[in-house]
């Protein structure tokens, strides 16, 4: 079944500006955008920052909520929410992860994963391996 009929057109509708790097990884927020909510997002940087952005559902324009900053000493370069969108984790090039929840309407780390031996990786050839860092002696 093909649902592209040929009528549709992508249209930038704002450049959203703050990160002073390059841009890594984004991740909606579960439960928004529905129901009168609006929708939410997270992006992280290059900038060692994460920021949370919601759209104004007066204006429809996009506004940077928060910014997570001096956390990461490298690159953070993954961001996704929990399934109920109550907790955020984000990952750095500097072995961390951090936990982030929103506590009345600012979001506060609540905890920090260092050094962390795990890793997942996924191909295009199907499966998910799990690998663990060991030292060499």
């Amino acid at each position: 079944m093909d649902l592209y009929d040929g009528n549709f057109e992508l249209k930038g509708i704002q450049k959203l500006e703050g990160h002073t790097d390059r841009v890594w990884s984004l991740a909606w927020k579960p439960a928004t955008g529905v129901a009168g909510v609006p929708p939410v997002f997270a992006s992280c940087s290059g900038d060692k920052t994460v920021r949370i952005w919601e759209q104004d559902p007066s204006t429809w324009s996009w506004n940077c909520k928060e910014v997570l900053e001096e956390t990461y000493t490298r690159t953070v370069r993954s961001c996704a929410w929990s399934p109920s969108g109550k907790l955020l984790a984000t990952a750095s090039f500097d072995a961390t992860t951090a936990i982030w929840e929103n506590v009345g309407g600012d979001y506060e780390c609540i905890s920090t994963l260092e050094e962390n031996r795990l890793l997942a990786s996924a191909s295009d050839d199907g499966p998910i391996k799990i690998w663990e860092l060991a030292k060499l002696h």
